[in-house]
């Protein structure tokens, strides 16, 4: 059995990325700077593609990425969040360890400063538990299943957005 994309689906999905470009131009022109994203991986496992695919997802999209790894903690996270201007932190989970690091790097944000920019959690982690981070001060928590380009991106490019204009 061979599988193949059809000529339509791949002319849609260039749609998709043409749009959200286009979209993420806009920020550009509302902050005048590309949105920049710091990606890092919280914890000890070190398995590195959900990070790995959060930063090219968000590359390709248009953010300026800043790639922190894997087995970093929430304070160097914190310190290269201000060292290099981002608009966003996207941290990868796959350790299990969400509840006790997340909301340290919510309290170390908020401490430094930057509070405001907003944190996303992406990896599979059970619904009691994002709601508990989204209680915390996590911005969005992301399925890996459901890290589809143009929706995940856009809802990245809308955060920024909002805290742009209520700055």
């Amino acid at each position: 059995m061979s599988s193949r994309v059809s000529s339509n689906g791949a002319a849609d999905v260039l749609v998709e990325l043409r749009e959200l470009r286009m979209e993420i131009s806009r920020l550009e022109k509302l902050l005048g700077r590309r949105p920049k994203l710091l990606v890092g991986e919280l914890g000890l496992d070190g398995h590195s593609s959900g990070t790995e695919q959060l930063a090219l997802k968000a590359r390709d999209a248009g953010f300026d990425v800043v790639y922190e790894g894997v087995r970093v903690t929430p304070e160097q996270i914190v310190s290269s969040a201000i060292e290099e201007g981002v608009c966003l932190i996207g941290i990868s989970m796959s350790s299990g360890s969400q509840l006790p690091l997340i909301p340290q790097l919510v309290k170390g944000a908020r401490s430094a400063g930057i509070g405001a920019v907003p944190i996303i959690v992406v990896g599979v982690i059970p619904e009691p538990d994002a709601g508990r981070l989204r209680a915390a001060g996590v911005a969005l928590v992301v399925a890996p299943r459901d890290l589809e380009l143009s929706t995940t991106m856009g809802d990245f490019a809308q955060l920024v957005a909002e805290r742009a204009q209520a700055a």
